[in-house]
């Protein structure tokens, strides 16, 4: 295991796409949607401009990902600083307070050996225009066995066009 293990923020950078958080946005043409929006309706529908950062023993360096909150329950999120994976997952919420779980593929070796897929459950509040709250990620090997587990915190900021 410690021969392929792998920094937390290397992992939650290369496969956050939470996020939760989630997961997370940074960028012109990427329309915020407001509280009237179709579908769920909730406050949180649109893009959301996410700063992450590992509990120790994980890298307290910040990492920044780009999360959209779609109708239905769809959730996707990109990591943006630095550059890194996509990942897709669902979202639910029960007035300001809201859960995440999301799914990213992460690379655990030199390119063209096996993969692996981390996960990353978010709970978070909504206020104003703005989204915080924690995270837990488990790192899975391409069997499907657990590598590592990490934890951290987040906020965020809408993005508006």
């Amino acid at each position: 295991m410690s021969e392929s293990r792998i920094g937390r923020r290397q992992l939650v950078r290369t496969a956050a796409a939470v996020a939760a958080g989630g997961a997370l946005v940074g960028g012109t043409g990427v329309a915020a949607a407001s509280a009237s929006d179709e579908g769920n309706g909730h406050r949180i529908l649109g893009a959301w401009w996410v700063t992450h950062t590992d509990d120790p023993p994980g890298d307290p360096t910040p990492g920044i990902t780009v999360v959209t909150f779609a109708s239905g329950g769809a959730l996707v999120a990109a990591d943006i600083r630095p550059a890194g994976g996509t990942g897709a997952g669902v979202w639910s919420a029960s007035g300001s307070h809201f859960r995440a779980s999301y799914w990213a593929a992460v690379p655990l070796g030199p390119p063209g050996t096996p993969g692996g897929s981390i996960n990353i459950r978010v709970k978070g509040r909504l206020h104003d225009d703005m989204v915080s709250g924690t995270y837990a990620l488990t790192v899975y090997d391409p069997s499907g066995a657990e590598l590592q587990t990490g934890t951290g915190e987040f906020t965020g900021s809408r993005l508006t066009a």
